[in-house]
């Protein structure tokens, strides 16, 4: 019967504490960038969030130990606090320069058949606006693909965190 007890004891704190750890993905010297809460709203930053970017230095049960560069000694977070965290993949000069193009491509297709003007000399003076729009298309994705490439960004994982 003490056994039954005992076991039951264990499953029941077992869980709890298994639920308070932090995923694998997090390690002491992964750098991560984590969202707090902040309580005055924010102009250059999501909503009533605070973002944090950090290398881990020690993990306890429910700490998240953050070594902050330009400062010393850690910054200890509870995970209760944190409302996202995500983990660094690092620089990507490929990926940077693919998505900048896109992204630059879009914004040229959507914005050259504003400034078209079909019947003057002022350029874009293309016939047709979907002429414009595909060559604005091109030299946008251009100009990314160049500055993603010249100037890669680290990119982000999001790691889920289990709620109590």
């Amino acid at each position: 019967m003490r056994h039954c007890i005992a076991v039951l004891a264990l499953l029941a704190v077992g869980s709890t504490v298994a639920a308070a750890q932090f995923p694998a993905r997090v390690q002491p010297g992964v750098r991560v960038r984590v969202w707090l809460p902040e309580p005055h709203p924010q102009e250059n930053g999501p909503w009533r969030r605070q973002l944090l970017r950090a290398n881990v230095s020690e993990i306890e049960m429910d700490i998240l130990r953050l070594t902050v560069s330009g400062t010393n000694g850690t910054l200890a977070v509870p995970r209760t606090a944190i409302r996202r965290l995500d983990v660094s993949l690092g620089k990507s000069r490929s990926a940077s320069a693919i998505e900048r193009a896109i992204k630059f491509a879009i914004v040229g297709a959507i914005t050259a058949p504003l400034y078209n003007d079909p019947e003057g000399k002022k350029w874009p003076a293309f016939k047709r606006d979907w002429r414009a729009a595909e060559e604005m298309a091109k030299w946008g994705g251009a100009a990314g693909a160049i500055l993603g490439f010249a100037f890669p960004t680290e990119r982000w994982r999001r790691v889920r965190l289990a709620r109590d």
